[in-house]
């Protein structure tokens, strides 16, 4: 137990520190055009859990689905289901947000569920 605890509390910690920094970038008007350093910096992560096991990789990534937006909009002051106009990601929901609140929670729902196999 105390493991898996320390799993989901390093993938949250990780996701935290992502979130600040792209938070101090944008807060500073440098905004991140090209997101493919942090995708493959998030990659690696995920990649680095599966060695452990493929299940907890797989859960972590939808953890920090889950999560990410949300951190980071609290550390740029906005509301939390905030979407911005320059990542695909927050494009594609931009006129979704039922759809945007839904893939959110089945993350996080997932993510409990497979860290707890």
């Amino acid at each position: 137990m105390i493991y898996l605890t320390s799993m989901v509390l390093l993938v949250i910690d990780f996701t935290i520190y992502t979130a600040l920094i792209d938070a101090e970038h944008i807060n500073k008007d440098e905004y991140i055009t090209n997101h493919f350093d942090r995708w493959l910096q998030r990659a690696c992560f995920f990649i680095a859990f599966a060695f452990t096991h493929i299940v907890y990789s797989l859960a972590a990534a939808l953890l920090f689905t889950a999560l990410f937006d949300q951190i980071l909009n609290i550390a740029r002051g906005k509301h939390l289901l905030y979407l911005g106009t320059v990542s695909k990601w927050d494009r594609f929901f931009q006129h979704k947000i039922y759809l945007y609140v839904t893939v959110k929670i089945l993350s996080l729902l997932t993510s409990i569920f497979l860290f707890l196999l």
